[in-house]
Order: C-alpha cells, then sequence, then structure tokens
C-alpha cells in the first residue's frame, strides 16, 4: 500500500499536477496583496482570509476531483494496475494507497496555501505595527493558529472529496464519468442544508425518506468550514474541531471501505 502511494505521489509530479498547486499559491499572494485595497469595507485580515482560504478551496476541489479520477483511471489506461494487483497486492490495498497519494498531494497544497496565507497576515500585521495601526486591525483579525487548524480542516474536507470521487471512480469505466460526478458531489455536499430545509416542510414520505438518504450519504461540507469563526476573530474551541475531525475522518473511512468493495468486485 505504501509503495501505490508513493507511486501515485510520482505520477502527480510527473503529470504536472504540483504545477497548479505552485502557480496557485503565487496567485494568491500577488493577488491578494494587490487587491487588498478593494476590500467593500473588511478589515485586510479578514479580507485577506477570505480570498486565501477561497482559492484553495475552489482550486484544491479541482484538484482533489481531477487529480484521483486521472491518476486512478492513469493505472488501467497503461496497464499497470494488472501488472500490480498480480502481485501480492490486495485490491482494497491498491484502493488505499491511491487514496494515499492523493492525500499527500493534497496536504503539500493545504500546507503551501496555509503556511502562505500565515506568512502574509504575519507580514502585513508586521507593517502595520509600525505604521501604528496593526494592534487595531489585527485585534479584529484572525489569530494564526486558528487559521493553521482551519487549514487542517480543509485538507480533511478535501480529502473526503476525494474518496467520493475515488468511490465513483472504482466502478465507473471512464476518467471524465469521475469527474462529472466528483463535481456533482460537490455540489450537493454544498447544499445539504436546502435537504434539512426540504424536511421541514414536505409531507409526502418517499420524498422525505430520500432527502434523509442524501443526508445520511453525503456529508455536509459547511460542518467541514470554520473559515466563517476565524476570518469573525472567534477562537476555535477544541471540542469543536474534534467534533469536526471525527465527522470528516468518518466519512472519509465510509468512502474509503466502499471504494475498496466496489474495485473489489469489478472486473478489469
Amino acid at each position: 500500500m505504501t509503495l501505490v502511494a508513493e507511486s501515485t505521489v510520482r505520477e502527480a509530479m510527473r503529470q504536472r499536477l504540483f504545477l497548479l498547486v505552485a502557480g496557485t499559491a503565487a496567485a494568491f499572494a500577488g493577488g491578494a496583496l494587490a487587491l487588498r485595497e478593494f476590500n467593500l469595507g473588511a478589515s485586510e485580515p479578514r479580507f485577506l482570509m477570505d480570498v486565501g482560504f477561497g482559492a484553495q478551496g475552489v482550486f484544491g476541489a479541482v484538484l482533489a476531483i481531477v487529480a484521483s479520477a486521472q491518476l486512478f483511471f492513469a493505472e488501467f489506461e497503461r496497464r499497470t494496475a494488472l501488472i500490480v494487483l498480480a502481485r501480492p497486492v490486495r485490491r482494497r490495498e491498491f484502493v488505499f494507497g491511491k487514496l494515499g497519494g492523493v492525500l499527500v498531494l493534497l496536504l503539500g497544497f493545504c500546507a503551501l496555501m496555509t503556511g502562505l496565507l500565515v506568512a502574509v497576515l504575519w507580514w502585513r500585521g508586521a507593517g502595520l505595527d509600525r505604521m501604528g495601526e496593526g494592534s487595531t486591525v489585527l485585534r479584529t483579525g484572525p489569530r494564526l493558529g486558528d487559521v493553521a487548524w482551519c487549514g487542517l480542516v480543509g485538507w480533511l474536507r478535501l480529502g473526503v472529496l476525494a474518496a467520493m470521487t475515488m468511490l465513483v471512480a472504482s466502478y465507473a469505466r471512464s476518467s471524465l464519468f469521475s469527474v462529472v460526478s466528483g463535481f456533482l458531489l460537490l455540489i450537493i455536499a454544498q447544499m445539504q442544508h436546502v435537504a434539512r430545509e426540504f424536511l421541514g416542510w414536505v409531507e409526502a414520505p418517499w420524498a422525505r425518506g430520500a432527502a434523509w438518504l442524501v443526508r445520511l450519504l453525503i456529508p455536509d461540507f459547511r460542518l467541514l468550514d470554520l473559515t466563517d469563526q476565524v476570518v469573525a476573530g472567534e477562537a476555535l474551541s477544541g471540542g469543536l474541531l474534534c467534533a469536526t475531525v471525527l465527522y470528516a475522518l468518518t466519512y472519509l473511512g465510509l468512502f474509503s471501505v466502499l471504494s475498496a468493495f466496489c474495485l473489489r468486485h469489478r472486473e478489469l
């Protein structure tokens, strides 16, 4: 499983996927600082937070979906998956290794983006301090430690999205179908609150059952987004962090097991 994960990371490097990571980080660094004058009345740290985690969420979702589908199907298109599975490598180890490689790639992306965001916030805070404005501006801004925790939760969120895409890829026949399905699942996960509102006023039992099933099987990504609290300057409690991490790990494990189950019963 470890060898499969290492091979996945190397393949991602070979396909220039990491260039997307570096390019996105560079674009954020230049764009956020260049556009800070157009913050529509928000404090500068909050504006930088919105831009930073917005870029991480959007480009990270694209990276998670595309990398999961492309790196999974690349093994079957080159027929190297048959060689790997012919060795004493079980199918579940193949799936877990592939997903582990994608998680390492996403970890590098989130670490780079979050580290850059922390560095930019610290640098701007130091500059404002020299001008006598930092104490006022940063008092209403985010705590750098909470920014780092928020980046970790963002990585888990992208990991869950990658696991959902891997589940589709484990039984699909094309990478395009997996990518499209991954984006559809992302939209559904983002709109889970609509299902909750639907349960509140619908009366048909079958409709309530369908909405409840969607809520159960697909995670609510709004519960895996702590940026609102951090941007508002609220301190993240240990209980909230533990509950959020446990929620993400539960769905990450669920989709990983389902992916292994589907690949086990798939004809190669």
